[in-house]
């Protein structure tokens, strides 16, 4: 005859002084704390990016508030450099994110930050070229148009 198991039986996955796994209860918190991380930074750092642009528009001379000033040779390269540089913070802490295994949080602020490096960069590209008109044509011949006034390679049709 075999005797009973002496009483209470440890699980054979967990032995005895063992914590028992967590129920499942924690990873949807964990996952809504994630969340609630995301929409937080989000929101961090659109008003982080916005304090940038105005810092950089009050560097460059912008009078904000002041219907009489005159803003209109107005260059946003350092603003939008300000901008860019919030959105470089944005991607260090998108990493830090990662390696703490915020995966929710770590994708969000990563697109943020791309998404304000990204708008800033095409922004100061347009605002450089606005800043650069391009040289007036100049007649160099019958039917031939020169963009700078330099050889016949730089002559449409000539």
């Amino acid at each position: 005859m075999t005797t009973p198991p002496s009483w209470p039986t440890p699980h054979p996955s967990h032995p005895v002084g063992a914590h028992p796994p967590p129920p499942q209860r924690h990873k949807w918190l964990r996952a809504g704390a994630d969340i609630a991380l995301a929409i937080g930074l989000l929101v961090i750092d659109a008003v982080a990016a916005l304090i940038a642009f105005v810092f950089g528009l009050d560097t460059v001379g912008y009078t904000l508030f002041d219907p009489g000033a005159d803003n209109s040779p107005l260059s946003l390269v350092r603003p939008l450099t300000y901008v860019a540089a919030v959105g470089g913070i944005v991607l260090v802490s998108a990493i830090l994110l990662f390696r703490a295994r915020v995966v929710i949080s770590s994708g969000v602020q990563a697109f943020a930050g791309l998404a304000l490096v990204s708008a800033a960069v095409i922004g100061i590209n347009h605002a450089e070229r606005e800043a650069r008109p391009q040289p007036a044509p100049t007649e160099r011949g019958p039917g031939s148009l020169c963009r700078s006034g330099g050889d016949s390679s730089e002559c449409l049709g000539g």
